[in-house]
Protein backbone atom coordinates (compact mmCIF):
# COMPACT_ATOMS: atom_id res chain seq x y z
CA UNK A 1 0.00 0.00 0.00
CA UNK A 2 2.52 2.19 0.56
CA UNK A 3 3.79 2.11 -3.10
CA UNK A 4 0.52 2.63 -3.97
CA UNK A 5 0.59 5.74 -1.67
CA UNK A 6 4.11 7.28 -2.89
CA UNK A 7 3.09 7.02 -6.74
CA UNK A 8 0.07 9.33 -6.29
CA UNK A 9 0.94 13.36 -7.49
CA UNK A 10 1.82 15.32 -4.73
CA UNK A 11 -1.30 17.55 -3.83
CA UNK A 12 -3.33 14.05 -4.14
CA UNK A 13 -0.80 12.28 -1.60
CA UNK A 14 -0.93 15.19 0.74
CA UNK A 15 -4.87 15.52 1.21
CA UNK A 16 -5.17 11.42 1.40
CA UNK A 17 -2.33 11.26 4.06
CA UNK A 18 -3.99 14.46 5.95
CA UNK A 19 -7.14 12.81 5.44
CA UNK A 20 -6.40 9.40 6.75
CA UNK A 21 -3.40 9.25 8.45
CA UNK A 22 -4.00 12.56 10.11
CA UNK A 23 -7.78 12.49 10.23
CA UNK A 24 -8.32 15.70 9.20
CA UNK A 25 -11.62 17.26 8.31
CA UNK A 26 -11.93 18.57 4.45
CA UNK A 27 -12.01 22.48 5.67
CA UNK A 28 -9.10 21.85 7.81
CA UNK A 29 -7.09 20.43 5.07
CA UNK A 30 -8.31 22.84 2.50
CA UNK A 31 -7.54 25.84 4.76
CA UNK A 32 -4.03 24.04 5.16
CA UNK A 33 -3.45 23.37 1.55
CA UNK A 34 -4.85 26.48 0.66
CA UNK A 35 -7.54 24.54 -1.58
CA UNK A 36 -11.45 24.59 -1.73
CA UNK A 37 -13.37 22.32 0.18
CA UNK A 38 -14.45 20.80 -3.34
CA UNK A 39 -10.73 20.74 -4.47
CA UNK A 40 -10.01 18.50 -1.28
CA UNK A 41 -13.10 15.88 -2.38
CA UNK A 42 -12.03 15.91 -5.22
CA UNK A 43 -8.51 15.10 -4.98
CA UNK A 44 -9.91 12.38 -1.86
CA UNK A 45 -11.88 10.81 -4.96
CA UNK A 46 -8.80 10.65 -6.99
CA UNK A 47 -6.36 9.13 -4.80
CA UNK A 48 -9.16 6.54 -3.37
CA UNK A 49 -9.57 5.77 -7.55
CA UNK A 50 -5.97 5.62 -8.41
CA UNK A 51 -5.19 3.56 -5.31
CA UNK A 52 -7.31 0.89 -6.25
CA UNK A 53 -6.20 0.91 -9.37
CA UNK A 54 -2.95 0.42 -8.48
CA UNK A 55 -3.73 -2.49 -6.04
CA UNK A 56 -5.43 -4.17 -8.70
CA UNK A 57 -2.55 -4.07 -10.95
CA UNK A 58 -0.23 -5.27 -8.15
CA UNK A 59 -2.49 -8.46 -7.52
CA UNK A 60 -2.78 -9.23 -11.12
CA UNK A 61 0.75 -9.74 -11.68
CA UNK A 62 1.73 -11.08 -8.43
CA UNK A 63 2.95 -14.30 -8.84
CA UNK A 64 0.45 -16.63 -7.60
CA UNK A 65 1.81 -19.31 -4.65
CA UNK A 66 2.56 -22.68 -5.79
CA UNK A 67 0.10 -25.37 -4.53
CA UNK A 68 2.99 -28.12 -3.02
CA UNK A 69 0.42 -30.82 -1.92
CA UNK A 70 -0.79 -32.02 -4.70
CA UNK A 71 2.75 -31.56 -6.50
CA UNK A 72 4.31 -33.88 -3.39
CA UNK A 73 1.79 -36.76 -3.76
CA UNK A 74 0.64 -37.12 -7.56
CA UNK A 75 -1.23 -40.24 -6.29
CA UNK A 76 -3.23 -38.56 -3.89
Amino acid sequence: MSYAVLRLRRETRDVFVLNHIEALDYALIARHLGLSVGDVQACLADALCELSRTVDLIERVRPKPINLSNAEHPDV
